[in-house]
């Protein structure tokens, strides 16, 4: 018994090694967020790869590969979706679950239609010179809806991974139950 829990933690440390060591993949990340002072929600996509392995996702150095972004629409503004062809920027920290920059302090995080001259306008990120955290502009009316809540982010696991865990678990359990 001694021997099978040593090995399957020397296993186990070798495979999280390998894990470590691997290069970073491109992977999918959902956003969302809520509080808009119309009642509207954002919700998006998009898929990125950290290049230049500094910890974090950036639409300036080009580790953006895709982009969808959709708003619901409230009783201010009305509904859009945004597509990569609209993002302006994107900046997130890996890891931290909100989009944004926390590594200079810099109020990046996202703007989608930015500075066009019509259409709907998204920005959020932290800011020193406004008093919310994103707004939705429709640039035609000048209406604006606003919130305080930050966008929250989690990574999509890609499918071959969750099965390649799920075969691993499988077979521990086989090897377990074989050697009872």
């Amino acid at each position: 018994m001694k021997h099978s829990v040593r090995a399957f933690v020397c296993t186990c440390s070798a495979a999280f090694a390998l894990l470590q060591a691997a290069p970073s993949q491109a992977a999918w990340y959902h956003f969302s967020q809520g509080g808009f002072s119309g009642g509207g929600t954002i919700t998006g996509t998009f898929d990125a790869e950290d290049l230049d392995g500094n910890g974090q996702i950036s639409s300036w150095t080009g580790e953006v590969s895709t982009f969808k972004v959709s708003f619901s629409g409230d009783s201010l503004v009305g509904p859009f979706s945004h597509s990569f062809s609209d993002l302006f920027g994107l900046v997130y920290d890996l890891g931290s679950g909100f989009l944004g920059d926390g590594m200079d302090g810099d109020g990046e995080g996202i703007a989608s239609n930015y500075q066009n001259a019509f259409g709907i306008e998204y920005i959020s990120g932290q800011s020193f010179f406004l008093p919310y955290l994103a707004s939705v502009t429709d640039l035609a009316s000048g209406a604006i809806s606003t919130t305080d809540t930050l966008v929250s982010v989690t990574q999509v696991p890609e499918p071959g991974s969750l099965a390649l865990a799920l075969a691993g678990i499988g077979l521990l359990a086989a090897r377990a139950r074989r050697k009872a």
